[in-house]
């Protein structure tokens, strides 16, 4: 039974068009995200989605509708992906096709129970359980071999410094619960214009004390924040000089590249004016190519070696961390092999995996610590869930050969000699920065500072490697940890823990730039915590299907003894 309101007499088939009000949600979702500055598209950008829901007269329909909504959300916010320059691999801009085309299906799945509880309630109970339920979708956007957490709604609102502080409680699925309740409460307005006189008075009260409260106090807590540590100096500092090379990406994985690589870094960094300041040199994703800890590549070893004792200081760079396993029982199907002709004892089969890492070499010492990366990008650099059709690698193989890159399970943070003691770095690998899990973990760790290392030179002339660098922000405020960033064609910087950009290169630019950044070992509640606020939407979700679906089963057995 459908539980009648004031609502369900609205005359919802006027105009705009629907196709109008689909198109509009799409447009404003997908120019939400940076270079746009304002974060007001985000407060706003489900509305016409959730007024064209209102004319749906099957599920059927609805999926079709909100496909289409959030394939152009999909396509307007995620098309640099498949980079498009005369360069680009083939296999990277199905990668990005197939993106654009799967990633609308994790958004509709909220919206369409929201339909489901939308005809067993009422317009403003649908909406106020909304917030709940798109929230706890993200969060499990974000999880598993296919995640894509890049499109998390939060990361709207980088460019509002001020507003955005409170996350450090609940990570940036609290930033994007407050513009879903904005969402909500905007679409519940608009629909009470259609309303009597009291009506419409009570809800525009209502909206506007609701508004008030998802906005006031976190700019409050901002400007406290903000204001308070002004002018506040450090205990801790480390000196970091960041090396951005410059490097063409489609050169650099050509199999004829003859460029020495090592050589070309160090000599970057050699020239650098903060040399004789840096405490540590932070070189970017794969700046080092080679297998430098595989058989066969001592002379490159010991090539890397020299130079980081002519540095005088530890290096942290990327670089690709040869793994062989012990026996194949060790080894996920997905590993690589080769026969060994001259093993232990004879002649056998060989399992290992090549990781996109981050490692710490020290002077006179070598590699103190490796870190292999976890979260790797669907398609391009590994196939999701390849471990349970391995066959795919073979089919799937990305044309400048990192797509079969091995995946990484444990948290290593490094420990960084300087003037002052050991300092401990947590390094994410480039798309890892998107996932506020795994920076978390680095600090809950002990790590008192992040390093990000990527290459965003494959999307050079996009909003990518913009939005890569600010999506950033986010992290530094979650966690209040100092950011060195190491970008390969730029964006390089440094981000302060309560997000400000600073000491930033450009992209297209061989240079370096040094900055000291701040140590800390306090920990915010998120990273004590984790992901609670999702875990809390996931239950209140759950809670209210539950109660949403007993209370259809009693009205139908009422209905049941009437007849």
């Amino acid at each position: 039974m459908r539980v009648n309101t004031t609502a369900d007499r609205f005359p919802i088939d006027r105009t705009p068009p629907t196709w109008l009000l689909l198109v509009l949600s799409g447009v404003l979702l997908g120019m939400a995200y940076p270079p746009n500055p304002i974060g007001l598209f985000g407060s706003i950008g489900l509305v016409p989605l959730l007024v064209a829901l209102e004319r749906t007269r099957t599920y059927r329909q609805a999926f079709r509708w909100c496909y289409g909504a959030f394939f152009i959300f999909s396509a307007l916010s995620s098309w640099w992906i498949g980079s498009w320059q005369a360069r680009s691999d083939k296999f990277l801009m199905i990668s990005c096709v197939l993106l654009i085309i799967i990633h609308p299906l994790f958004f509709i799945l909220p919206m369409m129970i929201y339909r489901a509880v939308r005809r067993s309630t009422s317009l403003y109970v649908a909406l106020a359980f909304l917030p709940f339920l798109w929230c706890g979708g993200e969060y499990i956007h974000a999880l598993g071999d296919a995640s894509y957490p890049w499109l998390t709604l939060g990361n709207t609102q980088t460019y509002n410094i001020y507003y955005i502080q409170f996350i450090e409680f609940t990570g940036v699925w609290g930033l994007s619960f407050l513009l879903l309740v904005q969402n909500s409460i905007l679409t519940a307005m608009l629909f009470s214009l259609r309303g009597n006189d009291a009506e419409r008075r009570r809800m525009f009260k209502t909206g506007i004390a609701v508004l008030a409260l998802t906005l006031i106090p976190p700019f409050l807590y901002g400007i406290f924040v903000l204001n308070g540590n002004r002018g506040r100096l450090p205990e801790k500092t480390l000196t970091v000089t960041v090396v951005q090379p410059n490097v063409d990406p489609w050169d650099k994985w050509n199999q004829a590249d003859t460029t020495d690589h090592i050589r070309l870094n160090g000599d970057i960094a050699l020239a650098s004016p903060g040399r004789r300041q840096t405490d540590m040199f932070l070189w970017v994703e794969t700046a080092v190519p080679f297998p430098v800890t595989a058989p066969g590549f001592e002379g490159k070893y010991a090539e890397l070696q020299r130079m980081v004792d002519t540095l005088g200081v530890p290096l942290l760079t990327g670089f690709p961390d040869y793994l062989e396993y012990r026996d194949a029982a060790s080894a996920p199907p997905s590993a690589k092999m080769f026969e060994r002709a001259d093993g232990p004892k004879g002649p056998d089969t060989v399992r290992f995996d090549h990781f996109n890492s981050a490692g710490l070499f020290l002077p006179g010492k070598g590699l103190a610590a490796a870190y292999h990366k976890m979260q790797l990008v669907p398609f391009g650099e590994r196939i999701p869930f390849i471990d349970n059709v391995p066959w795919l690698s073979k089919m799937l193989n990305w044309g400048v050969g990192i797509s079969t890159w091995g995946k990484g399970h444990e948290i290593v943070t490094m420990p960084v000699p300087y003037r002052g003691g050991i300092a401990r770095a947590g390094s994410v690998v480039c798309f890892e920065s998107v996932y506020p899990n795994v920076v978390r973990k680095f600090v809950d760790s002990g790590a008192n500072f992040m390093t990000i290392i990527t290459n965003d030179g494959w999307y050079m002339g996009t909003p990518g490697p913009l939005q890569h660098e600010r999506i950033a922000i986010m992290r530094a405020i979650e966690t209040r940890r100092s950011i060195a960033r190491a970008a390969n064609t730029g964006i390089s910087c440094f981000i302060t823990p309560y997000g400000s950009i600073v000491n930033e290169i450009p992209e297209d630019e061989r240079t370096t730039t040094t900055g000291a950044i701040e140590l800390r070992s306090d920990t915010t509640l998120y990273v004590r915590w984790g992901d609670w606020w999702p875990h809390l939407c996931l239950a209140v979700t759950l809670g209210f299907i539950a109660f949403a679906v007993v209370r259809r089963l009693r009205q139908r057995g009422r209905d049941a003894d009437r007849r």
